[in-house]
């Protein structure tokens, strides 16, 4: 399903984080992190050098880790990112929560920072694709199916 909407900021989103959360907008996220965090959900492998490349060209990034132990390297438990022309539009990509922290609010927090990042440069067409039945998270943020009913159409180039 492709969802659009002009998005509007959100200024309720001031909760203070858990002390363990951290919240960032570096695009230098650790290819293996995202691989494993895309695992988490069943999403099919990527190479790690294309990963850099994806996120070097993405317009926003934001990772959402929750800290480690002296034991336990940090975790990353939430992701998303967005291309776009910084004029006219641009689109959310990979959005992703660890299952063990999916329904605490992560999602939320991933949504409203790449949203944020995104206002900055007052983008006024955001899009993304929902898997099926993921409609009504993204409706709280302002997206809708597109009222005029395109279809998202798309090529893939299976023969590098």
């Amino acid at each position: 399903m492709v969802l659009s909407g002009i998005w509007r900021k959100n200024e309720n989103s001031k909760e203070p984080l858990p002390e363990n959360i951290s919240v960032s907008h570096d695009k230098a996220v650790p290819p293996q992190a995202v691989q494993e965090l895309c695992a988490s959900v069943g999403w099919s492998r990527r190479e790690p050098e294309l990963i850099v490349r994806a996120l070097q060209n993405s317009l926003a990034v934001v990772s959402i880790w929750v800290k480690g132990t002296d034991f336990k390297p940090d975790e990353l438990i939430g992701f998303a990112r967005a291309t776009g022309d910084k004029v006219f539009n641009a689109t959310v990509w990979d959005m992703v929560v660890r299952p063990d922290y999916q329904r605490a609010g992560i999602g939320r927090l991933v949504m409203c920072e790449l949203l944020k990042e995104l206002d900055e440069y007052q983008i006024p067409l955001v899009t993304l694709y929902a898997d099926p039945g993921t409609d009504g998270f993204y409706k709280r943020f302002g997206f809708l199916a597109d009222p005029s009913g395109v279809r998202g159409m798309f090529r893939e180039r299976i023969d590098y």
